[in-house]
């Protein structure tokens, strides 16, 4: 039997035509970002297959700031284009996520974040969806992957990996 290819109607709505993942499983640290800057290696390209198509955007990452008074605020972008945000609040950020290392108990306390986001690209060009980070007042560095300890030790909490996931829907 021969394999043939399928119009975009054969596919119904909500079906999954691709899922493209980057996982970084270095630890990253992200100097005093006191506005916000890429968290290298945490980004992922994805072709959407047709202009109708969503695409949704699924992040993974421990985090934690320096500085335990203050807290990491993170976006989403599309190429350049911050999406998935909250509303505007005067000067203050505006985010897809936060990690708020006081509240978790203060230093040394990693926190898992997760993150989803239903985009519509309408394209069917190359498309890469990255995460940035903000420090809060640009109070200290940020760590990925890691707590700010870093403990190598076998009482240390060890690494984790950051996972950014791309899944084509059908429109």
């Amino acid at each position: 039997m021969a394999l043939t290819t399928l119009r975009h109607g054969a596919m119904p709505t909500g079906s999954v035509l691709q899922v493209v993942q980057t996982a970084l499983t270095s630890a990253v640290t992200v100097s005093t970002p006191t506005s916000f800057t890429d968290i290298s290696g945490v980004s992922v390209a994805i072709t959407p297959k047709f202009s109708s198509s969503k695409v949704l955007i699924d992040v993974s990452l421990v985090a934690e700031v320096e500085n335990n008074a203050f807290h990491s605020v993170y976006r989403l972008l599309r190429g350049s284009t911050a999406i998935g945000v909250g509303d505007a609040n005067g000067s203050a950020p505006q985010g897809s996520f936060m990690v708020d290392s006081y509240a978790s108990g203060g230093s040394l306390a990693g926190i898992t974040a997760h993150f989803h986001f239903l985009d519509s690209p309408s394209s069917t060009s190359s498309t890469t969806y990255k995460i940035q980070v903000i420090a809060h007042s640009g109070s200290g560095d940020v760590f990925i992957g890691r707590n700010s300890a870093d403990n190598n030790g076998s009482t240390g909490p060890g690494r984790f990996p950051s996972i950014i996931t791309a899944t084509e829907i059908a429109g």
